[in-house]
């Protein structure tokens, strides 16, 4: 039963997922597909290359995830195939597949009804639906850090420790943050005090580090090296969550403020998204599926909650985040009319995904004088030009799209 619920969960959220899947890709997406997926070379995929002589590789390489990058470049080495639908489906499927298996795991542990729940909680989280429907990495690090994990709790063999480190592995490589849950699985040792255990561990998680510096090591060193980290920005207001003094929950808080700490204090970043900690979700769905097995009440509260979210995401789901089709096409008419059509600096790195040509980049509001049409594509750009092209340029055509395009003439 465990399996079919899984497998009829899984399925069902994957199919959900890919709804709409036509639509443009997102901004980070974009910029990942035009410089490591859409090449000819398969070691892009990598982070080696930007494929724009105005973006440099620093600025975007954190932008790569590196395994679903790889993969997606596979499929266009071989088939050429630009299509949005078919580069979102390994993140979807995998997105399903976890929300499956966390299902499946806790309906064996705790019953049907905290199975159940679980699995809906997660496969209609909003932050998990959002960063599993483009092509990004954060559904699949979530899928190999949850099947590290249960093989972690599981009977340890040789072949099945060299599967932990593989999975652990595949995690981090698919996203850096996943690293964290090769720390909580430390922790867990030292806090029952397993010392045999380590040097049992040490060869798995040696194998999962080797995977991870092969496929983010040269991403780092060139952030490090090329000065590709942002700005430190330190915010007074960074959270630390009050847990209950139980055992092992003192574990998970001191993860919680040695984590916090060094992003807070030391590496000081400039962007710190909730989403680089998606794969903390089945670990929530665990506690709720726990809390539904001893209080059953709540198992029709935890549906009731997966409805509102799945309902309230509706609106805008298949709508395109930006208007790069259409921006695209403006550029190429706008060229073929024998204008002079301009990006402001940093638009051009994701239109390169629809293989827009025939533009000029703008990185100084003295250049826009020479412009004769301006095509303002996304947010990511130099404010104080895109307002001074706004001042000088009163004809406005705008390109609808969550974040739209506007297109500004004389």
């Amino acid at each position: 039963m465990r399996v079919a619920i899984g497998v009829a969960l899984g399925a069902a959220a994957a199919a959900a997922y890919l709804i709409g899947s036509g639509r443009v890709f997102g901004y980070d997406s974009a910029v990942t597909f035009a410089n490591f997926i859409a090449t000819p070379n398969l070691l892009d995929a990598f982070a080696i290359h930007s494929q724009q002589a105005t973006i440099p590789l620093a600025q975007i390489a954190g932008n790569d995830h590196v395994l679903v990058s790889l993969w997606s470049h596979l499929i266009y080495s071989l088939t050429g195939t630009r299509s949005e639908v078919v580069y979102r489906l390994l993140p979807a499927i995998a997105a399903g597949a976890t929300a499956g298996v966390t299902a499946a795991v806790l309906v064996e542990r705790f019953g049907v009804a905290a199975g159940v729940s679980a699995g809906l909680y997660v496969a209609t989280n909003p932050m998990f639906v959002e960063n599993s429907r483009d092509l990004r990495g954060y559904s699949v690090a979530t899928l190999f850090g949850l099947l590290a994990t249960i093989v972690f709790f599981g009977k340890w063999t040789r072949w099945r420790l060299v599967l932990y480190g593989v999975l652990l592995g595949l995690a981090i490589a698919a996203h850096a943050y996943a690293g964290l849950v090769l720390v909580a699985h430390l922790l867990w040792i030292v806090a029952r005090r397993s010392w045999g255990d380590l040097p049992r561990l040490a060869p798995a998680w040696a194998l999962a580090v080797a995977i991870a510096v092969a496929a983010n090591g040269y991403i780092l060193w060139v952030d490090v090296t090329q000065h590709g980290f942002l700005p430190k920005q330190f915010t007074d207001r960074f959270p630390l969550w009050a847990l209950r003094r139980e055992r092992f929950v003192w574990v998970a808080l001191a993860l919680v403020i040695a984590t916090a700490a060094a992003l807070w204090l030391v590496i000081e970043p400039y962007y710190l998204y909730p989403r680089f900690f998606i794969f903390v979700i089945p670990g929530v769905a665990y506690l709720i599926a726990g809390a539904v097995k001893r209080w059953k009440v709540l198992a029709p509260v935890v549906m009731l909650g997966a409805v509102a979210a799945a309902v309230s995401q509706v609106p805008g789901y298949t709508d395109d985040p930006l208007a790069l089709r259409q921006a695209a096409a403006a550029v190429q008419q706008g060229d073929a009319a024998g204008k002079r059509v301009c990006l402001i600096h940093s638009d051009e790195q994701v239109l390169g995904a629809y293989r827009a040509s025939g533009f000029t980049v703008v990185t100084d509001a003295s250049q826009l004088a020479s412009c004769d049409e301006v095509v303002v594509v996304s947010w990511a750009i130099e404010i104080p030009v895109r307002d001074e092209a706004a001042a000088q340029f009163q004809k406005r055509t705008v390109l609808p799209a969550e974040y739209p395009t506007v297109v500004l003439e004389k």
